[in-house]
């Protein structure tokens, strides 16, 4: 009887094994040799992300095109703002691998409803302007899912060749003590880690975590500025709608229980052109400490 790890390795390179099976396959692996975080990120991709959990793996992001749903058919929908269009066609997709599957397998293209905190208020402030009217789509393509199913396989087949690489077998279909006790002194991590490679760190060792909060009470004071000198007729017509859809997207970012902090960062520099060419000179005054703080 071939051991656990070997096998695991040799079904992943077996193309008539479903992904889903794989998983499975692996949950054993990782439960008999008590390794939880495992696990759980196994479980999780059985199973599915929820809807507002936080913690959904990097890979897992997508981007599509912008699409607007109107009588003469699906339009697509250009956004000059780099910043505004990444938010909108930006999506984490925390369907479960059976689900990924099913979905490559029905058709190429997908449609999905942007993650919008309030659709009518981008309907006006972003398709009125360019003269497209109708409901808000994302066009995906079956790629990208594909693409997220392969990295889950792929993970799979690092940690089962580290397993083996340091003498983790599960012969006869269960792990000693000491196979047990060899594993129970690394730390894999799956979840948030960007790329393909898994991340394994040994006890004792120590690791710098990315910042990833940022500056919100600059972010707060800059909506409250823009909002107000809107409001006030204090911006010029030929640049009201640039200004309103950074604006746009900064509130759906600050309501956002997750703000994507390059996404405001990336907003803020865009509105830096818009302040120091576009609208009156105490505005900017106002607004620009704020932009730099949020561009850093």
């Amino acid at each position: 009887m071939p051991a656990l790890v070997r096998e695991l390795v040799n079904t992943v390179f077996d193309n008539s094994v479903s992904t889903t099976n794989l998983l499975r396959r692996a949950l054993v692996v990782a439960c008999r040799l008590e390794i939880p975080e495992l696990a759980e990120w196994l479980r999780k991709e059985l199973n599915g992300y929820g809807e507002n959990e936080t913690g959904v793996p990097e890979y897992r992001r997508v981007q599509g095109q912008l699409m607007a749903d109107t009588p003469r058919g699906l339009l697509p929908v250009r956004i000059e703002f780099s910043a505004t269009n990444k938010f909108l066609t930006e999506r984490f997709m925390g369907q479960s691998i059976p689900e990924l599957i099913q979905i490559t397998q029905i058709s190429t293209d997908i449609y999905i409803r942007p993650q919008f905190d309030d659709e009518q208020m981008i309907i006006q402030k972003i398709f009125t302007p360019s003269g497209i009217y109708g409901h808000p789509k994302v066009k995906l393509s079956s790629l990208d899912l594909t693409r997220i199913i392969e990295t889950v396989r792929t993970k799979v087949l690092e940690w089962a060749l580290d397993l083996e690489s340091k003498g983790i077998l599960g012969e006869n279909m269960t792990f000693t003590q000491e196979e047990k006790q060899i594993v129970q002194e690394q730390h894999y991590h799956f979840g948030n880690v960007s790329g393909s490679q898994i991340q394994i760190e040994s006890n004792g060792s120590t690791q710098t975590q990315p910042q990833t909060s940022g500056d919100t009470a600059s972010l707060t004071a800059l909506i409250q500025l823009l909002d107000d000198a809107l409001q006030q007729g204090r911006v010029t017509e030929e640049h009201r709608a640039e200004l309103e859809a950074e604006l746009a997207t900064l509130q759906a970012q600050a309501k956002s229980p997750k703000p994507k902090w390059t996404i405001i960062k990336e907003t803020a520099s865009s509105l830096r052109g818009i302040l120091e060419n576009a609208v009156g000179s105490v505005l900017a005054s106002q607004a620009l400490p704020y932009v730099a703080a949020l561009s850093r």
